[in-house]
Protein backbone atom coordinates (compact mmCIF):
# COMPACT_ATOMS: atom_id res chain seq x y z
CA UNK A 1 0.00 0.00 0.00
CA UNK A 2 1.20 3.50 -0.76
CA UNK A 3 1.28 6.57 1.51
CA UNK A 4 -1.23 8.31 -0.77
CA UNK A 5 -3.76 5.48 -0.46
CA UNK A 6 -3.61 5.55 3.33
CA UNK A 7 -3.96 9.34 3.39
CA UNK A 8 -6.99 9.08 1.09
CA UNK A 9 -8.71 6.62 3.47
CA UNK A 10 -8.35 9.14 6.29
CA UNK A 11 -9.38 12.08 4.09
CA UNK A 12 -12.57 10.26 3.03
CA UNK A 13 -13.51 9.63 6.66
CA UNK A 14 -12.81 13.22 7.68
CA UNK A 15 -14.68 14.57 4.66
CA UNK A 16 -12.51 17.68 4.78
CA UNK A 17 -13.34 18.46 8.41
CA UNK A 18 -10.02 18.89 10.21
CA UNK A 19 -11.82 20.61 13.11
CA UNK A 20 -12.94 17.23 14.49
CA UNK A 21 -11.37 16.34 17.82
CA UNK A 22 -11.79 14.00 20.78
CA UNK A 23 -11.74 14.04 24.60
CA UNK A 24 -7.95 14.57 24.50
CA UNK A 25 -8.38 17.72 22.39
CA UNK A 26 -6.39 16.34 19.46
CA UNK A 27 -5.80 18.97 16.78
CA UNK A 28 -5.83 17.04 13.50
CA UNK A 29 -4.02 19.82 11.66
CA UNK A 30 -1.07 19.37 14.02
CA UNK A 31 -1.30 15.66 14.87
CA UNK A 32 -1.87 13.96 11.52
CA UNK A 33 1.47 12.84 10.14
CA UNK A 34 2.57 11.58 6.75
CA UNK A 35 2.02 7.82 7.03
CA UNK A 36 5.21 5.91 7.75
CA UNK A 37 5.80 2.22 8.40
CA UNK A 38 6.81 1.57 12.00
CA UNK A 39 7.49 -1.51 14.10
CA UNK A 40 5.35 -1.94 17.21
CA UNK A 41 5.46 -4.42 20.06
CA UNK A 42 2.06 -6.06 20.36
CA UNK A 43 0.38 -5.45 23.73
CA UNK A 44 0.65 -9.12 24.67
CA UNK A 45 4.36 -8.93 23.80
CA UNK A 46 4.24 -12.13 21.74
CA UNK A 47 5.08 -10.47 18.43
CA UNK A 48 6.01 -7.29 16.65
CA UNK A 49 3.76 -5.65 14.06
CA UNK A 50 4.57 -3.47 11.03
CA UNK A 51 1.89 -0.78 10.91
CA UNK A 52 1.55 2.66 9.37
CA UNK A 53 1.80 5.52 11.85
CA UNK A 54 -0.81 8.15 10.83
CA UNK A 55 -1.34 10.33 13.92
CA UNK A 56 0.73 11.38 16.94
CA UNK A 57 -1.02 13.03 19.86
CA UNK A 58 2.19 14.90 20.76
CA UNK A 59 4.17 15.18 17.50
CA UNK A 60 6.83 17.45 19.01
CA UNK A 61 8.18 14.95 21.53
CA UNK A 62 6.53 11.74 20.20
CA UNK A 63 4.76 11.11 23.52
CA UNK A 64 1.10 10.36 24.03
CA UNK A 65 -1.14 8.14 21.97
CA UNK A 66 -0.61 7.28 18.32
CA UNK A 67 -2.97 5.95 15.67
CA UNK A 68 -1.64 3.22 13.41
CA UNK A 69 -3.12 1.55 10.32
CA UNK A 70 -2.87 -2.09 9.26
CA UNK A 71 -2.98 -2.39 5.48
CA UNK A 72 -3.98 -6.11 5.59
CA UNK A 73 -7.07 -5.75 7.77
CA UNK A 74 -7.71 -2.10 6.76
CA UNK A 75 -8.21 -1.28 10.45
CA UNK A 76 -6.88 1.49 12.65
CA UNK A 77 -5.71 1.05 16.21
CA UNK A 78 -4.04 2.78 19.12
CA UNK A 79 -0.43 2.68 20.19
CA UNK A 80 1.50 4.44 22.90
CA UNK A 81 5.08 5.43 23.56
CA UNK A 82 7.78 2.83 23.91
CA UNK A 83 8.35 0.67 26.93
CA UNK A 84 11.25 -0.99 25.19
CA UNK A 85 12.73 -0.97 21.74
CA UNK A 86 9.44 -0.11 19.96
CA UNK A 87 6.21 1.73 20.67
CA UNK A 88 3.47 -0.47 22.16
CA UNK A 89 0.43 -1.36 20.01
CA UNK A 90 -2.67 -1.51 22.22
CA UNK A 91 -5.32 -2.86 19.83
CA UNK A 92 -7.56 -2.25 16.86
CA UNK A 93 -10.66 -0.05 17.08
CA UNK A 94 -11.94 -0.02 13.49
CA UNK A 95 -12.11 3.12 11.39
CA UNK A 96 -9.91 6.17 11.85
CA UNK A 97 -12.73 8.13 13.51
CA UNK A 98 -13.65 5.22 15.83
CA UNK A 99 -10.01 4.99 16.87
CA UNK A 100 -9.72 8.76 17.40
CA UNK A 101 -12.81 8.62 19.62
CA UNK A 102 -11.43 5.65 21.59
CA UNK A 103 -8.26 7.57 22.45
Amino acid sequence: MEVKEISEIIERELNGDLSLSNAHGVDLKRCLVTPSLQTYDNFDQTETLRLWLVLEEMPDDKSGYKIAFDEKSKMFGLATGSFGEHDMFLGFYGTFLETLEAM
